[in-house]
C-alpha cells in the first residue's frame, strides 16, 4: 500500500472510533456529522473591545474591506486563469508548468511527513481568521452569539457566529468590515510569511538533496542513493537547485566531479559522465540541518495556507466570505440574494471544473 492508502485507512479508522463514541461526545457538547466534528458554545458578546474600538483597528477595517474585494476578484481570476491554461492546448515543445488547483491529499499530493506542519499552519491561520471576525463584530456593534472548533476529515478549524438579526440590521459597510476582516488577516499573514518561505531556504541551504532519480540516467546508473546531498560540482559549492543546472550546462566537458553526502553520513567524491544535454537525471531540493526542516516547512505552509485561504475563501462560492461580500455588493446594483446565488453557482461549477482538470489535465 502507498502512503495515501495508509493515510486513508487511518482516517476511516479514526472516524469509525468517533462514531463509536458519538453518544458520549454529544453529551459533552459535540455535534457529529459524516467526517465533520463540531464543538459549539455560547460565548461572550464582545471580543477585545479596547482593541476593537481603537483607532488602529478602525484603520485596519477600512483596509480589510479593500483587501476583501481584492481577494474576491483575485479568487475569480485564479479560477478562470487555471481553467483557461488547462483548456488551451500548448505546443508540444512548451515546457511551461501549468497552474493547477490540486486538493491537499497527504501521501499523494504532499508527503505524510509534512502533515504536522500543515495542520499547525491551518489551525493557527483559521483561528486568527475567525478571531478577526469576532473583533470586527464588536467594533461594529454586533454581538457575537457563539463560536467553536471543528474538524473536517482531518483539517482543524474554528468559527464564530455574530448575532444574525443585528448583523442583518447593520449598514452595508459594517457588514463588509465584519466579513472582510478574516480575509485581510490571511493576506497579511501571507505577506509576512512570504519572505520567510522564499528567501530563507536558499540563504540557509547547505547543499541540494536528491529526492528522485530518472531510471537509466547518470545518477541512477552510478548507484547514487536517493536522499544523497550534492555538495559541489567540479569544485563549485552547490546550495541551490538552479546552481546544479548552471554548472553542468556551462561545463566544457560531459565528465563532472561531484561531492556527495550520502544518507549514511559518508562524504563521497565521484566522477560521473552526464548526458549530452548535461543532465544528471535527478530531482533536487534544498538541504538543511534536520532541526531547520520543521521551521522552514512551517513557514512555507503558513504562506501557502494563508494565501490559498485569502483567494479561495475570497472567491464568491456561496458559503465563503467572498460569497457574502459578493452578495452585499450586488445588492447595491439592484440584485437580490437569489440572483447573487445563481451567479455564485456558476462560479462554483467553474471552480469544481478547475479542480477536476487539475487532477486529470487534458492531454
Amino acid at each position: 500500500m502507498n502512503g495515501a492508502e495508509i493515510f486513508g485507512i487511518v482516517i476511516l479508522a479514526f472516524w469509525a472510533f468517533i462514531y463509536l463514541l458519538k453518544g458520549k461526545l454529544e453529551k459533552r457538547g459535540f455535534q457529529i456529522y459524516p467526517f465533520l466534528l463540531l464543538w459549539r458554545k455560547d460565548t461572550r458578546s464582545e471580543w477585545f473591545p479596547s482593541l476593537a474600538n481603537s483607532k488602529f483597528y478602525k484603520i485596519f477595517e477600512k483596509m480589510a474591506v479593500a483587501l476583501g474585494i481584492l481577494s474576491m476578484i483575485g479568487g475569480i481570476a485564479l479560477i478562470l486563469y487555471v481553467l483557461i491554461n488547462l483548456l488551451i492546448p500548448k505546443p508540444p515543445q512548451a515546457e511551461v508548468a501549468q497552474p493547477r488547483l490540486e486538493p491537499i491529499i497527504p501521501g499523494l499530493t504532499i508527503g505524510l511527513n509534512q502533515l504536522p506542519e500543515l495542520l499547525l499552519a491551518i489551525g493557527i491561520s483559521v483561528t486568527l481568521h475567525e478571531l478577526a471576525h469576532a473583533i470586527s463584530a464588536t467594533s461594529n456593534k454586533t454581538k457575537v452569539r457563539g463560536g467553536g472548533f471543528l474538524l473536517l476529515i482531518f483539517f482543524p478549524g474554528a468559527f464564530v457566529e455574530p448575532d444574525e438579526e443585528e448583523f442583518n440590521r447593520s449598514k452595508t459597510l459594517s457588514k463588509l468590515k465584519i466579513i472582510s476582516a478574516g480575509i485581510a488577516v490571511n493576506l497579511i499573514l501571507a505577506a509576512i510569511f512570504f519572505p520567510l518561505a522564499y528567501f530563507l531556504p536558499p540563504a540557509l541551504s547547505q547543499g541540494v538533496q536528491i529526492v528522485g532519480e530518472l531510471k537509466n540516467y547518470p545518477a541512477y546508473n552510478a548507484s547514487i542513493p536517493i536522499n544523497s546531498v550534492i555538495l559541489s560540482v567540479d569544485g563549485h559549492k552547490i546550495t541551490q537547485p538552479q546552481q546544479l543546472g548552471y554548472y553542468l550546462k556551462n561545463s566544457p566537458t560531459l565528465s563532472n566531479t561531484f561531492t556527495f553526502l550520502f544518507p549514511n553520513g559518508s562524504i563521497v567524491t565521484k566522477t560521473i559522465n552526464v548526458t549530452k544535454d548535461h543532465l544528471l537525471g535527478v530531482y533536487v531540493t534544498y538541504y538543511f540541518p534536520p532541526a531547520l526542516y520543521f521551521i522552514l516547512d512551517f513557514f512555507t505552509w503558513m504562506f501557502t495556507v494563508n494565501f490559498s485561504l485569502a483567494l479561495i475563501n475570497g472567491a464568491p462560492l456561496i458559503i465563503t466570505d467572498g460569497g457574502k461580500v459578493f452578495t452585499e455588493l450586488v445588492k447595491k446594483i439592484g440584485l437580490n440574494d437569489k440572483q447573487s446565488y445563481v451567479l455564485q453557482s456558476i462560479i462554483i461549477i467553474l471552480f469544481i471544473g478547475a479542480i477536476l482538470l487539475s487532477i486529470n489535465p487534458p492531454q
